[in-house]
C-alpha cells in the first residue's frame, strides 16, 4: 500500500484517483509518496519509505532535489499545464502598465450626481495612457509560456525579442543575447527559473543597461531580481516599473512596484488541469513504473504484461549493468521486457521478469540493491493481473 501526504489543498477529484487501488491518502511523517503545490517540502520527510514527490506546477525550488534524487526519489512535475494561466496574467500586467485602469476606476468612484460622465471625461487629461503597439518586448525564456506570449505580443503589433538558452525557431521572436535584449527592450517579461545560472541575474551592473523608463516583469522566480539592485535602478529613474509575482518585505508601500500575490497560475482550469495530471503521473510511477515528466528520473514507458515487474535508479558505473544481469542470471530468472533510459548520469530500468516465483525475484532484489551505485529498487506486482 502506498501512502501519500497532501501537503496542499487538493480537489476532490485529485483526492479520488489518489485513493484508488494500492494508493491511499495518509497524512504520515513517512510517506511513500508526496503531492504538492507550492509548499515547502521537509527535508526530514524524503526517508527511505519515499518514492515519488509530485509538484502541481514546473517550480521545483521548493524541493531539495539533490537530496531526493541520492535517496532515489522521483521528482515529478507537471510542465504546460499552468502556461496560458500565466501568460494571460502576464498580457493583463502589460496592459495595466500602460493604462492607468485602477486610478480611472478609483477616482469615478468618488463622484456623484446626475453630470458623473462630464465630470468623468474632465478627469481624462490626468489619465493619459501609453499604448503597446510599436514598443519593443524582451522576453526571458521561451518554454511554453514563453511562447505563447510572444505570439500574443506580436499579434499586438509589438517588436518581440527572446532570450533562452538553445535556439528556438519562431517567425514572431527574434533572438539575441541578454545585454542585447535589455538595451533594446522597453518591456523585459522574466519567465525563467530559478537555477545556479538564474539566481540574481539581475544585478546592479544589467539593471543599468535597461533602457531608461523600461518596466520589468517577474513571473520566474523572485530570487532572479537582487531586490536591493532593483531599488536602487528604480531611485536612480533608470526603471519606471517592476510587477512581480513574488512579493517581497521590502517592496511594501513603493509606488513604482505592484506585486501579486503569486497567481500566476491560479485559475480553475490550471488547478484542475495540474492536479489531474500531477496524480496521475504520480500514480502511474507507484503502480506501473512509467515516468513521465521528471526533473531528476528520465522518461520511461513500458507496458506491463508480465507478473512482476523491477525497476532500478543507479548511477550510470562501468560493469553495473553486467552485474545486474549476473545476479538476475544466477536465481535464473529470464528477462522479457525491458526498457531503459539515462539522464544526467543515471539510469533508470524496468525489466519484466517471465516468472511468477516472488521468492527468487526478492532474494535477487536483495542482492542488486547492495550493489554500490543502485540508489533505488522497487519490486511490483501488476495491478491488472488477478492474484
Amino acid at each position: 500500500m502506498y501512502k501519500i501526504h497532501l501537503m496542499d489543498q487538493f480537489t476532490p477529484e485529485s483526492k479520488k484517483v489518489l485513493s484508488e487501488g494500492s494508493c491511499f491518502i495518509d497524512q504520515t511523517g513517512r510517506p511513500t509518496a508526496i503531492m504538492v503545490r507550492s509548499s515547502t517540502v521537509p527535508d526530514e520527510l524524503i526517508t527511505q519509505d519515499l518514492l515519488a514527490i509530485s509538484r502541481v506546477g514546473v517550480g521545483v525550488n521548493t524541493i531539495n532535489v539533490e537530496k531526493a534524487t541520492e535517496n532515489g526519489t522521483i521528482v515529478l512535475n507537471t510542465p504546460g499545464t499552468n502556461a496560458n494561466a500565466v501568460k494571460e496574467l502576464v498580457i493583463a500586467s502589460l496592459f495595466l502598465a500602460v493604462r492607468p485602469i485602477f486610478t480611472a476606476v478609483s477616482q469615478v468612484k468618488k463622484l456623484e450626481g446626475p453630470n458623473i460622465l462630464a465630470e468623468a471625461e474632465a478627469q481624462r487629461e490626468d489619465l493619459i495612457g501609453q499604448e503597446l503597439q510599436g514598443k519593443t518586448i524582451g522576453i526571458l525564456g521561451l518554454g511554453s509560456i514563453g511562447k505563447q506570449v510572444g505570439r500574443i505580443c506580436y499579434e499586438l503589433g509589438m517588436d518581440v525579442l527572446g532570450y533562452a538558452r538553445r535556439d528556438h525557431d519562431l517567425s514572431f521572436v527574434t533572438q539575441v543575447g541578454l545585454e542585447e535584449l535589455l538595451r533594446q527592450s522597453d518591456f523585459v517579461v522574466v519567465l525563467l527559473p530559478l537555477t545556479d545560472e538564474t539566481r540574481h541575474l539581475f544585478t546592479d551592473e544589467r539593471l543599468a543597461l535597461m533602457k531608461d523608463g523600461a518596466r520589468l516583469f517577474n513571473f520566474g522566480r523572485d530570487q532572479i531580481v537582487d531586490n536591493q539592485a532593483l531599488l536602487r535602478a528604480i531611485d536612480k529613474g533608470n526603471l519606471t516599473q517592476y510587477i512581480t509575482d513574488f512579493p517581497q518585505e521590502e517592496f511594501i508601500d513603493h509606488d513604482q512596484i505592484v506585486m501579486l500575490p503569486h497567481i500566476g497560475g491560479n485559475t480553475h482550469e490550471a488547478i484542475k488541469d495540474g492536479e489531474q495530471m500531477a496524480s496521475r503521473h504520480l500514480r502511474n510511477f507507484l503502480l506501473f513504473g512509467t515516468v513521465r515528466d521528471s526533473v531528476n528520473f528520465p522518461n520511461a514507458r513500458l507496458l506491463f504484461q508480465s507478473p512482476y515487474r523491477l525497476t532500478l535508479f543507479y548511477q550510470d558505473k562501468k560493469r553495473i549493468w553486467a552485474k545486474i544481469v549476473e545476479i538476475l542470471s544466477n536465481y535464473e530468472l529470464e528477462i522479457g521486457d525491458m526498457s531503459s533510459n539515462r539522464k544526467e548520469g543515471k539510469v533508470y530500468t524496468m525489466i519484466d521478469l517471465e516468472t511468477d516465483n516472488k521468492d527468487k525475484i526478492e532474494k535477487a532484489l536483495a542482492e542488486i540493491s547492495h550493489l554500490a551505485p543502485v540508489k533505488r529498487v522497487r519490486l511490483l506486482g501488476n495491478p491488472l493481473v488477478a492474484k
